[in-house]
């Protein structure tokens, strides 16, 4: 993504609401294109924007402040961009075949600790198992953040 369509996605999500810094939606667009996901149109630029929107909101209001921490940046990013992809997919835009999902679990067992890599499921079943390690990443971390409301 260059810098003008970058500048946009921060304009954006201004627009929408948010003060999170640059630095913030750079970190983003970097994790999609690790990811394998490269492919920006307006549309795209707005969504991605959206998609941030939306996970900054949910934790804003399960954490109950103002702001979010730059400790839980790289737990947005993942959010977010889980978020994105998420709706893509739904929409049926989504195409997988640039996104690397060669090293997905498909399962994780923490007693006793069990990891697998099915090699054998679909690309759909490891992009499914993806997409929910991203957007529901961090959950244990949101409680050292979370308040009280009154």
């Amino acid at each position: 993504m260059d810098y003008e369509n970058l500048t946009e996605v921060c304009g954006n999500l201004e627009d929408m609401g948010s003060s999170l810094p640059e630095q913030f939606c750079r970190m983003v667009v970097r994790r999609m294109e690790v990811i394998g996901y490269t492919v920006w149109d307006t549309a795209g630029i707005w969504n991605l924007a959206f998609s941030i929107r939306k996970a900054e909101t949910e934790i804003l209001d399960y954490c109950h402040i103002d702001a979010i921490p730059q400790k839980l940046y790289p737990m947005l990013c993942d959010r977010s961009c889980g978020q994105y992809l998420y709706g893509l997919k739904q929409a049926g835009k989504l195409e997988i075949e640039g996104i690397d999902l060669s090293g997905i679990l498909t399962s994780l067992t923490e007693g006793d600790v069990k990891v697998d890599f099915d090699k054998g499921a679909s690309d759909e079943a490891r992009l499914d198992a993806l997409l929910g390690v991203m957007m529901n990443s961090g959950k244990g971390q949101l409680a050292c953040y979370r308040k009280l409301k009154f």
